[in-house]
């Protein structure tokens, strides 16, 4: 506890009043120094007995670099009160709203907002107590995801494992009376004899799908995650199951919002790492460049979001 700017003064008045008692007499000294002293002893008791203020934090909802959220705060108190935020890294503080404030996400990985800092003063405003409110709240920030051009290479694995309407790519096989036209795979019909056709035999939801394994070296953790969601919300989108091995953990295949949403959060928190799974799609980041590699063969990701094509 601490007197405030008004205190200050107060005290000062009473100094001053003090040297005005003993040249003037007492009439200065008590018209003065008494009330003031009351006025503080008063302010330092209520405030003594006060509970402490309580402060609740909205939680916001995850999202990428460059977008905003706004945090609201609620304080409950028996007195006067004022409540400032720390905001961690990867945050950035960008303006006060009459019920909180505004953040920015700057950087993939997990945000810290909190705790609070109250200032409680008496009702005279001459004293002041500070003291931290409220646990900590994680606001979570999602890789960066590009949007993915189109490619010769990545296509042909999209157009292999299906569609909205289809399950899981299996295999090829010859084509026999009765199969759909819509399932000849053209690109390998072309290579045969003429009236020689190729079909696409499509596996069940549950035995089918893409996994993507993600790796990085010590210091291109961020590049893979980018790169790893970039490929994994392109999938997804198209109606594919998909599955996410990275250096922190993994997640089954699955499609929809859920899947979505659980390897983001999956790849907000990872770190540097060789995972050891074997994958349709292996997103390997160094400091020199990040690779991607479908079946056999290995290209520049940056081929992939139409970067230096």
């Amino acid at each position: 506890m601490r007197p405030t700017r008004r205190g200050y003064a107060t005290l000062a008045l009473v100094v001053v009043a003090l040297w005005a008692g003993l040249t003037a007499g007492p009439r200065s000294l008590n018209a003065v120094v008494v009330p003031a002293l009351v006025a503080v002893g008063y302010g330092w008791l209520s405030l003594r007995r006060r509970a402490p203020p309580t402060v609740t934090r909205s939680q916001p909802t995850p999202g990428f670099p460059g977008e905003t959220r706004d945090v609201s705060l609620r304080t409950e108190s028996a007195g006067p009160v004022s409540v400032t935020d720390s905001v961690g890294e990867r945050l950035v503080h960008r303006e006060d709203r009459p019920d909180g404030y505004r953040v920015e996400l700057t950087e993939r990985g997990v945000g810290r907002l909190g705790p609070a800092t109250t200032t409680e003063t008496d009702v005279f405003g001459l004293l002041s107590r500070t003291g931290e409110r409220g646990d900590p709240t994680d606001l979570l920030v999602y890789p960066a995801v590009e949007p993915l051009a189109p490619s010769r290479r990545f296509a042909g694995l999209v157009d292999e494992a299906g569609s909205p309407e289809r399950d899981a790519f299996s295999s090829l096989r010859e084509y026999v009376p009765g199969d759909p036209l819509r399932n000849v795979h053209w690109p390998s019909s072309a290579k045969r004899e003429p009236g020689e056709l190729v079909v696409t035999e499509y596996a069940a939801p549950d035995e089918g799908g893409i996994t993507v394994v993600a790796a990085s070296d010590a210091d291109s953790a961020d590049a893979m995650a980018t790169a790893a969601a970039s490929v994994a919300v392109h999938l997804l989108d198209r109606g594919l199951t998909v599955g996410l091995v990275a250096p922190n953990g993994r997640t089954p295949q699955r499609r929809g919002p859920t899947a979505r949403t659980d390897m983001l959060a999956l790849l907000a928190r990872a770190g540097p790492g060789q995972p050891a799974d074997e994958g349709d799609v292996h997103i390997d980041a160094t400091t020199d460049e990040t690779t991607v590699t479908i079946a056999d063969e290995s290209f520049r990701f940056a081929e992939l979001t139409g970067a230096n094509a």
